[in-house]
């Protein structure tokens, strides 16, 4: 791809999604934010429920000494959390469904699932 045609993918995306909102201001609207903490080789809570088809501001915290890797595939997300941050996931407005996510430092031994309902 040009850099002419990525500019013009990345003005479509962007109109179009101002174009949703502007229709639609329920569904741009995040929910309530939701939250994770890793700690010592685990995730709490290790099954989060989200309400389907509404964006959410997702927190992640690092609570322990060492930094671990939000990642999920389904959603297409991947951060790094340094030991003691928190930060914020924006995850899109789900379709009802289970979506794996893992600490990929840990190898994917500390995992669990967002459930959007």
């Amino acid at each position: 791809m040009t850099i002419k045609t990525l500019s013009i993918a990345a003005t479509t995306a962007i109109v179009s999604l101002a174009l949703f909102a502007a229709l639609n201001p329920t569904a741009a609207r995040a929910a309530d934010d939701s939250s994770l903490r890793f700690d010592a080789g685990n995730v709490e809570p290790a099954s989060l429920t989200l309400p389907a088809n509404t964006p959410v501001k997702l927190k992640v915290t690092n609570a322990g000494n060492a930094a671990v890797e939000f990642e999920s595939f389904e959603l297409h997300r991947e951060r790094v959390v340094q030991p003691g941050q928190t930060i914020t996931v924006y995850i899109p407005a789900l379709p009802v469904g289970t979506y794996p996510f893992f600490d990929d430092f840990s190898h994917g031994a500390v995992k669990g699932e967002i459930v959007s309902r």
